[in-house]
């Protein structure tokens, strides 16, 4: 963390530990409850793995950021200047979604879209025994366009690439982009539904639960300004 600013200013001050490329996104993803190297790789994955490394030494530095050994394998965990910056990143979600509408082609990740989703899963609101939903992206790349939701209140919204091998309840069909503004609360599961950007088969009483298991990001409630800003290209 080269940059200076040389100003007494306290926002430049913040700014010379939080403004270097990647820096926020790997914050996000520590407060956020990731831990391991390879759990916080996943949420910035055009971050290069030495970079990260990089990143992490220099958060640690800094005082945000302690290592600790669990088990022989470090373990990432912020400090108490670390976590307050909670609400900081919580308000810098809200005025991107507020301020900030347009999305791009390349914006657009199954593998982040299902990593928010689980993380924000409330367990009230997951069927009490665990089931199985099976998702087709169909404008996915390959390796990417079938994923498979296992929830339960006791487990949690658990997302993977691979058949964990339970009778699937529900399938569901639609692409990143639907799936994604539903989310997101710029899109009802049931626009979608009838304008035939998602489908649903499956049990009936689950078809019916899916989006109230799946929910929204704690940011769908943000209000929406009515003319937003332009992203830089």
């Amino acid at each position: 963390m080269a940059k200076h600013y040389d100003q007494y200013c306290p926002v430049a001050r913040a700014a010379e530990i939080l403004a270097e490329r990647w820096t926020l996104l790997v914050l996000r993803e520590l407060l956020w409850g990731e831990e391991r190297f390879n759990g916080i790789a996943r949420g910035v994955p055009r971050m290069s793995p030495s970079l990260l490394a990089t990143r992490l030494r220099e958060l640690q530095r800094a005082g945000l950021l302690r290592r600790d050994m669990v088990d022989d394998e470090p373990r990432y965990r912020l400090t108490q200047a670390g976590l307050e910056l909670r609400p900081v990143l919580e308000q810098m979600g809200a005025w991107g979604v507020r301020w900030i509408h347009d999305l791009r082609s390349d914006d657009f990740d199954p593998a982040m879209l299902l990593i928010d989703m689980k993380r924000e899963a409330r367990s009230s609101r997951l069927p009490e025994t665990a089931t199985a939903v099976q998702l087709y992206f169909r404008d996915a790349r390959s390796g990417q366009q079938r994923w498979w939701l296992v929830l339960s209140r006791s487990g949690g919204l658990d997302a993977c690439d691979t058949d964990p091998g339970f009778a699937v309840s529900v399938w569901v069909e639609t692409d990143v982009p639907t799936l994604t503004r539903v989310w997101m609360g710029d899109m009802s599961w049931a626009a979608a539904l009838r304008d035939g950007l998602l489908t649903v088969a499956g049990d009936t009483a689950a078809c019916r639960a899916l989006p109230q298991w799946l929910d929204v990001s704690p940011f769908a409630a943000v209000e929406r300004a009515e003319v937003g800003l332009h992203r830089p290209h």
